[in-house]
């Protein structure tokens, strides 16, 4: 059987991925800023419960739970998942998930490169200028930034289906816009919103050039469309931030001001840290767009123009839309900051360099267009990047822990309390600092005790001589519903850390089971989604 020389390419583009990840590649799991494999051991614990879609973690804040899956990333979790449920371990399936990222990123990456640039070492050339980026490096090894990762996947994947709907006109194309835009919407929204304007000013060039202008509404309904597909997770994240406390993720260490890099860090610096981003210069992590990713295409501009090649042309507007991104990652664009307010909740500006990244990598690949006729040029272009970059995709510390070690001791308390602060409801004077414990208790003490909990759902077996006011060792979130003896009572929250309290009537052995159920809000987003889903499933069935 003949291999085209497309899927040639396209396996060695995953070839030369493999040294991104290969230090993954042994038992156990290396340090981790984010604590990913705690998510996913949450996220597998609610597909087993079947609380679909997963919108409560109930180990998170202590053992308090927090309403975590419903205004976090779900996609690189599903990922992670699907290699659990085949006998992965959690922190096997953490890694794969973070393997793929840079894999899949590579695919799309020569997939894009290879429309536009009709080139396939322009293709190649990007694709690795793409995955080899140190800021590449410090989402998978340093901050291990799951979602960020994942989202590189999906910015070559919107470009491409936009670009082949203007140039074709194929309803196919808008479907698969929908659907990569809504992926991207579920794996990392504050990704889409720094990518949209990248987005919007490419695709309104390509628009000018070939005075495709009827393409313009087609496209904003399949953005619409994407926004559907994605409303069981948007609608809550729209209508019930205002019940968690979003406000503390701006505030202090997370003051977006604290957080510009440096020109010299964006441009020259070859430091490289496994520690934080600290106020000022003194930063204990890389904030490097890299060297070649900002050199190769000024110089294939330069050689384009030379040349006379009509490529040029958008090569100089994805240069210029990276040099924005950089400029935003700076405090001389401190007054943009200022002005827009959605903007703070990014945190760090540096995070614009995901978007400079993938700008960079793919004008880059028009300079291999330049030595078409000596593409051994090429490839020694492509060993300057991955020599340059190489040393960078490596871990700090490693631990060479099993899942069982890992969910288990003080491992497992620490993971509890990581990020507490971050979906902790606004019902709550204080954050707590201690473990939860099993019992429901009164204002005369102890009154019962927990007898069976999974992701959303927690039963009790209460004793009281009189009508009392029972609290339970949960955090309230709308959607917590009491049934005593099967008889539904209305929950509200109290105390220093807002718990789950019910008014329950004299009596013994009283079984108190606590739902964590859909509020109208959620339940109309999850209506939404499934209509969209068979809607999308019959046009793309008669368009197909």
């Amino acid at each position: 059987m003949k291999i085209s020389k497309d899927k040639i390419l396209i396996l060695l583009v995953c070839v030369l991925a493999i040294p991104t990840f290969f230090r993954m590649l042994r038992p156990g799991i290396y340090s981790m800023q984010d604590p990913h494999v705690f998510r996913l051991y949450e996220f597998d614990k609610c597909i087993k419960d079947f609380q679909i879609p997963c919108r409560w973690s109930p180990d998170s804040a202590h053992g308090y739970g927090e309403p975590l899956f419903n205004f976090y990333t779900r996609v690189p979790f599903i990922v992670g998942e699907a290699f659990h449920l085949i006998g992965f371990q959690i922190i096997d399936s953490t890694k794969i998930a973070f393997a793929l990222s840079l894999v899949f990123s590579a695919i799309t990456m020569f997939t894009l490169g290879k429309y536009l640039w009709k080139n396939n070492n322009s293709a190649l050339l990007s694709a690795i200028l793409y995955i080899y980026a140190p800021y590449r490096a410090l989402d998978v090894w340093v901050r291990a930034a799951l979602p960020e990762a994942w989202a590189f996947v999906f910015f070559p994947l919107i470009i491409l289906f936009a670009l082949k709907f203007m140039d074709g006109g194929k309803k196919i194309n808008l479907f698969y816009l929908s659907l990569c835009l809504s992926m991207l919407i579920l794996t990392h929204n504050l990704s889409l919103f720094m990518f949209i304007p990248t987005l919007a000013i490419f695709l309104a060039f390509k628009i000018f050039e070939s005075k495709s202008y009827k393409r313009i509404f087609p496209m904003a309904i399949s953005a619409i469309g994407a926004v559907a597909l994605s409303s069981y997770y948007l609608l809550p994240v729209i209508f019930e931030t205002k019940f968690i406390n979003l406000d503390s993720t701006i505030q202090g260490y997370f003051d977006f001001r604290g957080h510009f890099a440096g020109f010299s860090q964006l441009l020259f610096s070859r430091y490289w840290g496994y520690g934080a981003s600290l106020f000022g210069p003194d930063d204990r992590l890389s904030l490097s767009v890299g060297q070649v990713q900002w050199i190769i295409p000024i110089l294939g501009i330069i050689l384009l123009t030379f040349s006379k090649k009509s490529e040029v042309k958008d090569a100089v507007v994805l240069t210029i839309l990276g040099w924005f991104a950089l400029f935003l990652t700076h405090n001389k664009s401190a007054q943009v900051w200022e002005h827009i307010k959605p903007m703070w909740y990014l945190q760090f500006p540096w995070r614009f360099l995901s978007i400079a990244t993938f700008c960079f990598s793919l004008a880059g690949g028009a300079m291999a267009l330049v030595f078409a006729r000596f593409k051994y040029i090429t490839w020694v272009i492509l060993g300057v990047v991955i020599a340059t970059n190489l040393s960078f995709f490596r871990e700090d510390l490693w631990f060479k822990i099993s899942d069982k070690e890992q969910f288990s001791g003080a491992k497992w308390e620490e993971q509890q309390a990581s990020s507490i602060g971050d979906y902790w409801p606004v019902f709550a004077k204080t954050i707590p600092v201690l473990q939860a414990t099993k019992n429901a208790l009164s204002d005369e003490g102890f009154v019962g005790k927990e007898i069976g909990k999974t992701t959303n759902k927690a039963s009790y077996i209460v004793n009281l001589d009189k009508e009392s006011e029972v609290q339970f060792p949960i955090a309230y979130f709308p959607g917590w519903i009491a049934s005593v003896n099967s008889n539904r009572t209305n929950t509200y929250p109290t105390g220093e850390f807002g718990l789950v309290t019910a008014k329950l009537p004299e009596g013994e052995n009283q079984n108190i089971v606590l739902n964590f159920t859909n509020t109208p809000i959620r339940t109309t987003g999850n209506l939404i989604s499934l209509v969209s889903i068979a809607v999308f499933g019959l046009l793309f069935k008669k368009h197909a």
